[in-house]
Parts: C-alpha cells; sequence; structure tokens
C-alpha cells in the first residue's frame, strides 16, 4: 500500500515526518532514518535503521571464534561479560 503525505520544511531545514508514515514505519523518539536520493530522477527514499545481529560484525576482534547470537546470550546469562 502507497502512503503518499505532504512535510513543510523549517527555516533550519528540518522537517517533521507525519504521524501516518511514522505509525506505518514504526518509528519513535531518537530512532534514526537514512535518506538515499536517486539523482537521476529526483526522488528520495527515506527508511528507517533498523539495528541487525550481523552489524556487530564490526566489532569483532581478530582472531576470537565466531558465535551466534543465541551462544552470546547463554554466555551473558552465564557470567560470561567481562
Amino acid at each position: 500500500m502507497l502512503h503518499s503525505t505532504v512535510a513543510t520544511m523549517t527555516s533550519k531545514g528540518q522537517l517533521t515526518i507525519p504521524k501516518a508514515i511514522r505509525d506505518a514505519l514504526g518509528l519513535h523518539e531518537g530512532d534514526q532514518v537514512r535518506f538515499e536520493l536517486d539523482k537521476s530522477n529526483g526522488k528520495t527514499v527515506m527508511e528507517p535503521v533498523r539495528f541487525r545481529p550481523e552489524d556487530l560484525s564490526s566489532f569483532a576482534i581478530p582472531g576470537a571464534r565466531r558465535m551466534t547470537f543465541a551462544e552470546m546470550e547463554a554466555a551473558k546469562r552465564a557470567g560470561a561479560l567481562r
């Protein structure tokens, strides 16, 4: 289903995302959104920035054993946090 609405930019370049769009995207205060601009046609896509477990790979310790999310949770419950 396509949602379409209009927002007005303030003098500071801020936009309020209309409630219907926030609700449809599940956005809440403090959430981040990503904007992508297609310069060939001027269309912009806005999407919520969602956390994904694979995003944690940038924090990996070189040479450390890879663990699944379930293994990390089990280790945390067992008190393995340092």
